[in-house]
């Protein structure tokens, strides 16, 4: 292992310090005021900031790296950027740092599967910046690291709060809703036309509030992996109309119609029938609660290659080009206003995706022809010959 004096490694800091510096006039006292000034703010930033060479060696570290990883400052300098790594990434960062070093871009990694190893041997969640920079010495790579202990364990706190919230709330909630239903129906007498108006207000809003935490649940379950996945053969065009026959009632709420395409065609696929069922149901409400009055839903079912599509339009607004690359965010709504209007929630979609997804499909969405916007879904069709029955989580 290199060791370096602390003169050394300050004078190692200054030589990157004056190869990054723009060159001044002949005042050597206003260079090296700039110098120090330039250590200074990399030393107290409360990120971890390391520069590595074209080899992969530590050329520069500041303090806040020595704090994060728990090596004096000379235990780095001189040695692979490897002793920071967990060993197992070791093999999958060399390859990272060759490609890299023939494409350098600015990039930020984080997932679950980037983690810094300490010297003690410990690991821990990291998001790194990388940025290559050139210097009068040669090519470097500017490295930011970021501790994601504390943002991980909040988010974990978050998690489980909604979770708990949510659970105690669906019991009372469904059970409000339910008795404001009956008083809507007069099983409790006929009630005078004010208080029939204020039930019905009441009414609806209860049934939104079971629906978002109904929605929070199912995307906790799902983000949580306590979801199991019964793989099985599926028949579509008789899943879709099931789909379509439950949500009609709510359809009919709006003033929209919904039809399945005539020229559908029939087929297998391999999924879940509940899920898949959920799947068919959220891009059903979707499109209801954002199609304007007297228009129609139109579901299409086709075969593409190995696998089958359903296909969802609407004939409302479409989907903003601001809005297409968060659509399948969590509680991400285009417009705050018809979303209330709406009752949206904002996780319709976000659980299409995370459902498709782990079925082995994608989903996808785009402008319908003559107005509107229109949803995809494929999964990949039934083969006799594939593994039996099985279940996934």
């Amino acid at each position: 292992m290199t060791s370096t004096s602390d003169g050394d490694n300050t004078e190692k800091n200054l030589s990157v310090g004056r190869a990054l510096l723009p060159p001044f006039a002949n005042d050597a006292n206003a260079k090296m005021q700039s110098e120090e000034i330039f250590c200074m703010a990399i030393e107290a930033c409360p990120v971890g900031i390391v520069m590595i060479d074209r080899a992969g060696n530590i050329v520069f570290v500041n303090t806040e790296m020595e704090r994060l990883f728990g090596y004096a400052r000379d235990e780095m300098l001189g040695q692979t950027v490897d002793i920071l790594l967990p060993a197992n990434l070791g093999a999958r960062h060399a390859e990272h740092r060759r490609q890299f070093a023939a494409h350098p871009s600015s990039r930020t990694a984080t997932g679950r599967n980037l983690a810094g190893r300490r010297k003690d041997g410990t690991e821990f969640p990291i998001e790194v910046g990388l940025n290559p920079i050139q210097t009068r010495g040669g090519s470097l790579v500017l490295g930011v690291i970021v501790d994601l202990s504390e943002r991980n364990r909040i988010e974990r706190l978050k998690d489980e709060f909604v979770a708990t919230v949510s659970h105690e709330l669906r019991t009372p909630l469904t059970s409000i809703a339910g008795a404001l239903g009956l008083l809507v129906g007069n099983a409790g007498g006929t009630l005078p036309s004010p208080a029939v108006r204020l039930i019905t207000i009441a009414h609806a809003n209860s049934q939104r509030l079971v629906r978002l935490v109904n929605s929070i649940l199912e995307m906790e379950k799902i983000e949580s992996g306590k979801v199991v996945f019964v793989l099985e053969r599926v028949e579509v065009r008789a899943l879709v109309v099931q789909a379509i026959e439950a949500n009609r009632g709510f359809a009919e709420g709006y003033g929209v119609r919904i039809r399945l395409d005539a020229a559908s065609e029939a087929g297998e696929m391999r999924g879940d029938p509940d899920w898949l069922v959920q799947v068919v149901t959220n891009l059903l409400s979707n499109a209801i609660k954002f199609s304007p009055p007297d228009e129609e839903v139109v579901v299409a079912i086709e075969k593409r290659g190995g696998n089958i599509r359903i296909s969802v339009r609407d004939h409302g607004h479409g989907v903003p080009d601001s809005f297409k690359a968060r659509i399948f965010e969590k509680f991400a709504q285009a417009d705050a206003s018809d979303a209330r209007i709406n009752g949206g929630t904002g996780l319709g979609l976000s659980i299409v995706k995370q459902i498709v997804t782990r079925l082995g499909g994608t989903v996808d969405f785009g402008d319908a022809p003559g107005g509107g916007a229109i949803f995809h879904v494929e999964l990949p069709c039934w083969e006799p010959a594939a593994e039996p029955e099985s279940a996934v989580a």
